[in-house]
């Protein structure tokens, strides 16, 4: 007997773009924004998870990015682009209905800069891997860079090899090969632009006027975002933000452990909606 997923796919067009989103559940939406140089599918264990919770979890794929077809044949080239692309997406998916938005990474900055520029808009954002602004370790420069890497390995392997050093120092190997299969089937000029995006971000100074409720979650293992970052995010949106900040848990939350990420964004949710 065949089992299927309780995951339904549809495309979409926003901004002229034909746009694949995943979707499971009824309820009040959550929106969930995948990392960069990866896709929706990072979240195919966790859309089931709040389905179950009773939510209606969704998660597009970015322009350019696996099966969503760039805007204006490019790809976003900043993490504004994503944002405004994201709102417009919500809007054609969700009209007249206020999401939470959730995100990781690449994803949980543009779920800042959402929060910062249409934060009316939305119930309140899980901001996970993130900050005001990301500027790259040495550590960081070097992986992207493949400085750590054999000289002839390709754009792929250091790519590949940076997602996993950032990840939860407890990924299993099973994990481990499906993060390596999202990097490599990234088209290599989507990836390139979400690095260029994640290197030039920054919100600084622009945060403060921020209005809806914002969980921001930092995992440890993760070396792309210090922890000082993340305090100056927090100190800037003052009351509206929380900081979750956990160990075992690296860039990748969603793929690493969905359950514990289903948890805290549940309770989130139930204490934002009860709070308003």
């Amino acid at each position: 007997m065949t089992i299927f997923e309780p995951i339904t796919g549809r495309y979409v067009a926003v901004n002229g773009a034909r746009t694949y989103f995943d979707e499971a559940g009824e309820g009040i939406p959550i929106v969930c924004i995948h990392p960069g140089a990866t896709d929706s599918r990072v979240y195919r264990r966790l859309l089931p998870l709040l389905a179950e919770r009773g939510y209606r979890a969704i998660a597009p794929d970015l322009p350019g990015h696996c099966r969503s077809y760039p805007a204006q044949w490019q790809p976003g080239a900043s993490i504004h682009d994503h944002a405004e692309f994201v709102h417009e997406f919500v809007r054609t998916v969700l009209p007249e209905v206020s999401p939470f938005v959730l995100g990781a990474s690449v994803g949980g900055l543009t779920a800042l800069d959402l929060a910062a520029h249409h934060g009316d808009g939305y119930r309140g954002v899980v901001a996970m891997q993130a900050a005001s602004w990301t500027p790259l370790s040495d550590e960081a420069a070097a992986l992207l860079a493949g400085r750590t890497s054999t000289p002839d390995a390709g754009w792929t392997d250091h790519l590949e090899h940076a997602a996993v050093a950032s990840a939860s120092k407890k990924l299993t190997s099973e994990q481990e090969v499906e993060l390596r299969w999202l990097q490599r089937s990234t088209s290599q000029q989507a990836g390139q632009f979400d690095g260029q995006a994640w290197a030039s971000h920054d919100l600084r100074g622009r945060l403060g006027n921020v209005r809806c409720p914002v969980l921001l979650v930092q995992g440890t293992d993760d070396f792309f975002v210090q922890d000082q970052l993340v305090d100056d995010t927090v100190a800037e949106m003052g009351s509206v933000a929380q900081l979750l900040r956990v160990p075992d848990i690296g860039h990748y939350p969603p793929l690493e452990n969905p359950e514990w990420v289903a948890r805290i964004a549940d309770t989130f949710a139930v204490q934002t909606t009860a709070a308003a």
